[in-house]
């Protein structure tokens, strides 16, 4: 199927048009995780509040975009990070949910992504001594969300019914501890992208789309969404802010034989 890439801002959306997606699936940048401090002060935002209040754009113009029904998947981590001296925890993962709820979303249970990849062991803080030591974030978090009331469908869809999974998928996927499949290694903090792996885009557009659907990814990145939805049958629309990275974007659909479409 085609991909449209769009050089452009999340936080509009500027050539989607209302109610035309079925489901959006996204990594957005991770507030207070110093790889992605530039990108947000870029937008005027310096503290956590402000980073949130930057991706609750993208949340706002996402609802307008969805179609009745239609579901949004934002894998997302929190962040550990030392503040005017004090070592904490920022809850990205609730302060997301709280702004999608109050810009309408319909919150569901969301998945927790456990990487393998992350040492079993790992530890911060005072070693063997209690009370001082830190426990390791190793889990992100799917977060799940509806426009609306259910999609609808027409009796017997052809499209949906030639989308099915099987029962041994259906009882594996909808757990909500994901274990079995690993992260991408990451960049450090001059990294302009933060890529989750095809398999997790595979499974949750598989879960939440059918074949024929629009998928649309406001932060795409290098477009791990992107290639998935082609490959499985789905329309996808990408859009991204830098555009270093965009280029980059292109020229990987280029050589994964995907047809790439620009405005």
């Amino acid at each position: 199927m085609p991909v449209r890439l769009l050089l452009g801002d999340a936080r509009r959306l500027d050539g989607v048009a209302d109610d035309s997606v079925a489901f959006a699936l996204t990594s957005p940048p991770y507030p207070m995780i110093p790889q992605w401090d530039a990108q947000f002060r870029a937008f005027g935002a310096r503290d956590y509040a402000g980073m949130h209040d930057v991706l609750a754009d993208a949340w706002r113009s996402i609802y307008r975009v969805l179609l009745p029904g239609g579901l949004l998947a934002v894998n997302i981590g929190d962040a550990l990070r030392r503040v005017d001296g004090v070592f904490r925890l920022w809850p990205n993962h609730a302060t997301i949910l709280e702004r999608c709820v109050a810009i309408g979303f319909t919150p569901l249970p969301y998945l927790l992504w456990k990487k393998p990849t992350n040492k079993p062991n790992a530890f911060l803080g005072s070693g063997f001594l209690p009370p001082n030591a830190y426990v390791t974030l190793d889990c992100e978090y799917v977060l799940l969300f509806r426009k609306g009331p259910l999609r609808a469908f027409a009796r017997h869809d052809p499209a949906r019914a030639a989308s099915a999974y099987s029962r041994a998928e259906r009882d594996r996927w909808f757990t909500q501890v994901w274990d079995d499949i690993r992260g991408t290694r990451q960049g450090g903090p001059r990294s302009r992208t933060g890529a989750f792996p095809s398999e997790l885009a595979d499974r949750l557009l598989r879960m939440f789309s059918v074949r024929g659907d629009t998928v649309l990814d406001p932060f795409c990145g290098t477009g791990t969404t992107l290639w998935s939805a082609a490959r499985l049958g789905r329309r996808a629309v990408g859009v991204e802010v830098d555009p270093v990275v965009y280029r980059r974007a292109l020229r990987t659909g280029r050589a994964l034989g995907i047809p790439v479409r620009r405005p």
